[in-house]
């Protein structure tokens, strides 16, 4: 290699070098040129807000004096219960009720699905009949019409409209008696 190869080489690496300090002050000089008009505005700013008086205050009225209260029961003791507990784990046995769910009835498919992981997607008519179209979590579509139940808690539908299907579920409470309350599937969006 002769010694101008070598020189056009080195002024190569020289180009490059030059170039990157070029960008670097260009850069430095840029962001100290850009602080300095903000750092006075915000400090003069403070100071004024620091030369501003506070406004007084009115100091808030005292608190009512405690009165003491004294229970004047009628004879009967606020720590007795209204009705006697079932000890812990045992229901009562209300499987006579007429709200109590039918013994022996075959379970419908839906019913191992929860209430809240079904979702109402539209209906069917055809002449008088009309069914509600339900969507389970796991994507299966199902055709349900009135008398059908669905949900875990016994719920028989009761009835299809456009925009929801309402139906009479059945559960127990905290005595273990049984109870009919009204739910319903919205139509989703």
């Amino acid at each position: 290699m002769s010694f101008a190869q070598r020189h056009i080489i080195s002024l190569k690496y020289v180009k490059i070098d030059v170039v990157f300090l070029l960008v670097a002050a260009i850069l430095c000089l840029g962001l100290t040129g850009c602080s300095g008009g903000v750092d006075t505005e915000l400090r003069s700013y403070v100071q004024q807000v620091l030369q501003r008086k506070a406004k007084p205050f009115s100091r808030p009225p005292p608190p009512e004096p405690y009165v003491v209260y004294t229970y004047q029961g009628s004879g009967a003791d606020p720590f007795i219960p209204f009705f006697e507990e079932p000890e812990h784990g045992k229901l009562d046995d209300d499987s006579a009720s007429e709200f109590a769910p039918i013994e022996g009835r075959v379970k419908e498919e839906l019913e191992s699905f929860p209430l809240d992981g079904l979702r109402m997607v539209g209906t069917l008519q055809q002449e008088e009949e009309v069914w509600g179209v339900i969507l389970n979590q796991e994507g299966t579509i199902y055709r349900v019409k009135m008398g059908n139940y669905l949900g875990q808690n016994f719920g028989k539908i009761t009835g299809i409209w456009e925009d929801r299907i309402e139906l009479e579920e059945r559960a127990r409470d905290g005595r273990g008696k049984w109870h009919l309350r009204d739910a319903s599937i919205a139509l989703a969006e």
